[in-house]
């Protein structure tokens, strides 16, 4: 009995939804373009999304030293804020701040990849 390309596909997708990466209600029926995006998703933020968290994180603390650090000379409102953007980082989505918050995170911008972490980062407009 041969395997096809449908039988690659479902078992991909199944195994994910087993795994707990995808739901079973986000898999498309009948949509190999669809379903090839939702795994290609699925990947990236089970693992390049790590890999690059784990390079935030490995960043941030050559840059500061500690984690008491940050909030010591920050406050910890920026130390929250760093872990709500190593979330986004892991995940591939971003956090939302506002502009005086911006500012307390600007130093971000001299880590090494701080313009690729700079990208998770959205600024609200003041009235919002």
């Amino acid at each position: 009995m041969s395997y096809s390309c449908t039988d690659f596909a479902d078992d991909v997708l199944n195994n994910l939804v087993n795994l707990g990466l995808v739901s079973a209600a986000d898999v498309p029926d009948n949509d190999p373009q669809a379903q090839a995006n939702l795994v290609i998703r699925s990947i990236i933020e089970t693992t390049g999304g790590a890999a690059a968290a784990q390079t935030f994180f490995a960043e941030l603390l050559d840059a500061i030293e500690s984690l008491s650090a940050i909030a010591e000379q920050h406050g910890a409102s920026t130390l929250a804020q760093f872990m709500y953007l190593q979330s986004a980082v892991l995940k591939g989505t971003h956090i939302e701040i506002y502009p005086r918050e911006a500012e307390s995170l600007d130093f971000l911008k001299a880590l090494p990849s701080g313009e690729r972490w700079w990208k998770h980062i959205s600024i609200l407009p003041i009235n919002g």
